[in-house]
């Protein structure tokens, strides 16, 4: 299987997620405003955020798509990270606005919110969750994907904060039925700043993480000793030590290294002689890619 096929069920289920999210988010702005529901609206600004990143997470699926991972094997995790800084970026000043207005809004509470009405766009935005959420449970079974267990993470928060929400308007629903609007009209504030408080902490990590990913920085001069004492080990095993490259994006290190070798070298030996050196950073360094440029001697070029 390559890598095409491997990325099939992923884009299918990147496509579906954004191009769900697209009517989805229309019906809560527009149910936000006419049912006079701050939650609401604040859903529909999370969405907002959300088809952004689900954008960007479809077009990192499509570089996947074109990317050669023999010649550029971590060349196409970039675009991914962006997606996450960026959601960061933007939901941070968003949920500070729902803060806001919702703080406001408990201090003095709307004078009506048609709770009724506020129901009509989360239920088809459960049942889509579901449908996403159990998409993504059954590629986790088959695919080891970073992307797939992102979707799984943030659609099962996703079930679970619609049910929520429904619960919360049928309640301030039944409290105006009997008579108790004032507090009822306490429930779509409250719960607004419960979805803004999520939003900044979600916000917050996301934006610190990614943002440590896409800066890359040198590795400290302890760390690439160990990597030359490692290619020292193994230094029967090529003829010669070409260019050495090193970058540290996050908690990853990732090493390439250009060895020479004379003509009979075969890919089993390089192949081995990967693998060893990868075992032995293991063991000295903590999450580390190495990637050998395979070169051929200048002797058996002349």
């Amino acid at each position: 299987m390559n890598l095409n096929d491997l990325l099939d069920e992923p884009e299918k289920l990147s496509r579906f997620a954004l191009l769900a999210l697209l009517p989805l988010t229309a019906a809560f702005v527009l149910t936000g405003y006419f049912a006079n529901s701050l939650t609401i609206g604040s859903m529909a600004l999370e969405n907002g955020a959300s088809i952004i990143v689900q954008l960007f997470a479809f077009q990192s699926i499509r570089a996947m798509r074109s990317a050669d991972p023999i010649r550029f094997p971590h060349g196409t995790g970039k675009l991914e990270n962006f997606s996450g800084f960026l959601y960061g970026a933007l939901t941070i000043p968003t949920a500070c606005y729902i803060l806001f207005h919702a703080v406001q809004n408990l201090i003095h509470p709307a004078d009506h919110v048609a709770f009724g009405l506020a129901q009509l766009p989360l239920v088809p935005s459960l049942l889509v969750n579901i449908y996403i959420f159990r998409f993504a449970l059954r590629l986790r079974r088959r695919h080891d994907s970073p992307l797939v267990e992102s979707y799984l993470i943030d659609y099962r928060v996703a079930v679970w904060f619609d049910a929520i929400v429904i619960l919360a308007m049928a309640a301030g629903l039944g409290l105006n039925l009997v008579g108790a609007r004032s507090y009822a009209s306490y429930i779509d504030p409250v719960f607004s700043c419960g979805i803004a408080l999520y939003m900044l902490r979600a916000a917050v990590g996301q934006l610190l993480s990614n943002f440590r990913v896409l800066i890359d920085l040198p590795m400290p001069e302890q760390e690439q000793l160990q990597i030359m004492r490692v290619l020292a080990e193994e230094f029967d095993a090529y003829d010669q030590l070409g260019s050495i490259r090193t970058r540290r994006s996050g908690t990853q290190r990732f090493v390439e290294v250009e060895l020479y070798f004379d003509g009979s070298v075969d890919v089993k030996a390089v192949s081995a002689l990967n693998a060893r050196m990868q075992e032995k950073l293991h063991g000295k360094l903590r999450d580390v890619k190495l990637n050998i440029l395979v070169r051929e001697s200048p002797e058996e070029l002349a």
